[in-house]
């Protein structure tokens, strides 16, 4: 059983084992970076949504008021 191990190794190209583990630390690293990118830019993202969300409120509030501040002075 032990020499059937080193007979397999023996048929294994190294460089390709070493190209292939450069590639998966390559794509892990990338692949972790994205995630840490998105849990840093999540949040502030949010924050200015909900910043947005409120001054469009604000302003529909606003256009509101002074629709039926015209109209009062109009009758």
């Amino acid at each position: 059983m032990f020499g059937a191990v080193f007979n397999l190794l023996g048929n294994v190209n190294l460089a390709f084992l070493i190209d292939y583990a450069l590639q998966a630390v390559v794509g892990g690293i990338i692949c972790l970076a994205f995630k840490v990118l998105g849990d840093i830019l999540s949040p502030l993202w949010q924050k200015h949504k909900d910043q947005v969300t409120d001054f469009a409120k604000l302003r529909k509030v606003r256009s509101l008021k002074l629709r039926k501040r015209k109209r009062h002075d109009q009758e």
